[in-house]
């Protein structure tokens, strides 16, 4: 795996989030030359700080044709993981934008990495894309690739990424030369995650809420604590993004693709393992509020497959333990705690 990315230049649209930055630190630590493009609307430089110095930051917005194209030039490898992206409430408010912004980014990268002939596209997708009809209990069957057709995505920001998913498959038919891997990520978690309590996602709020607790207390959890998740931490995700852009075979789409650990927790379950954490008596409080995904999971046995053998490896309490220390330190190097 190291030599196969020696000295080959790549490009990170998002490099600055959470799965871009990641990625970005894999591919440094392989030999690779990485290009990040981000924004910086929701990503953040900060969590580059390892390898600023060696990596090459592009300030853009990809909403614009001309962006896309400068960045991708010379490019021989695109991990395209740019997106508005937020938690359900972003989804929700701000619907119309979501679904815009992300058609916009989508199409102007896919039109540029055609234009300049580029080799290599990894595009990430998401759970999103599956129908809300089959996950509307907390033991609902777990998610095949195939359950994505009939097409009927909860949120815009679903239908975009569907929209995505099937405009980057015609254009592979069209361009042989070109191989594209698309996965459909499922409850990531990690190191360099959005903490903030108003917009982050339920792992790093969680923590977040445990570690300055009893600050901003209550401890809430919107709905009924019965909804079910499949959560994969971060360094499994990476791997599974490389080894499917990797992969040597004779057709030129890998995917979509369930890049995701199977199993599932309950809500209310991941809030007493991240308060055991903590090693504080930290009552939980529930507030009724209207649930649209009741249980999600992941099958992941084509994903396996496909990837020769790929499956998560950390398991659901180390992955919490490592991440809960991060958060920590994140909080006591900001001053928010001591």
């Amino acid at each position: 795996m190291k030599q196969s990315w020696q000295n080959r230049l790549t490009a990170i649209t998002g490099g600055a989030g959470f799965i871009g930055s990641n990625l970005a630190k894999a591919l440094v630590r392989r030999g690779a030359r990485v290009r990040i493009v981000d924004n910086l609307e929701r990503g953040r430089l900060d969590n580059l700080v390892e390898i600023r110095e060696q990596v090459e930051f592009i300030h853009a917005d990809l909403r614009t044709p001309e962006a896309a194209r400068a960045c991708l030039t010379g490019v021989d490898v695109v991990f395209h993981l740019a997106a508005q992206v937020g938690g359900i409430k972003v989804y929700l408010d701000k619907a119309g934008s979501v679904l815009n912004n992300n058609l916009l980014i989508d199409q102007n990268v896919f039109a540029a990495a055609v234009e300049l002939k580029t080799p290599k596209l990894f595009y990430a997708s998401s759970a999103h894309v599956y129908p809300g009809r089959l996950q509307q209990s907390p033991d609902a069957p777990a998610l095949k690739e195939d359950d994505a057709d009939p097409a009927e995505p909860i949120l815009t920001y679903g239908w975009g990424k569907r929209i995505g998913e099937i405009t980057l498959l015609s254009l592979a038919a069209e361009c042989p030369w070109m191989n594209v891997s698309i996965a459909r990520i499922m409850g990531a978690y990690g190191y360099n995650q959005d903490i903030t309590l108003e917009t982050g996602s339920v792992i790093p709020v969680f923590c977040h809420r445990a570690i300055i607790w009893p600050e901003r207390s209550p401890f809430r959890i919107w709905g009924t604590g019965a909804e079910t998740r499949s959560y994969v931490f971060i360094d499994d995700v990476v791997e599974g993004i490389l080894q499917s852009i990797t992969l040597d075979q004779n057709r030129n789409i890998t995917g979509p693709f369930n890049l995701a650990a199977e199993g599932r927790a309950t809500i209310h379950d991941l809030a007493n393992r991240i308060i055991a954490l903590s090693g504080k008596s930290i009552p939980i409080e529930l507030s009724p509020s209207p649930t649209a995904i009741w249980g999600q999971a992941a099958d992941c046995s084509f994903a396996t497959g496909l990837l020769n053998g790929w499956h998560a490896q950390v398991s659901l309490d180390d992955g919490l333990s490592k991440t809960y220390s991060d958060i920590r330190r994140q909080l006591s190097q900001s001053g928010h705690i001591r």
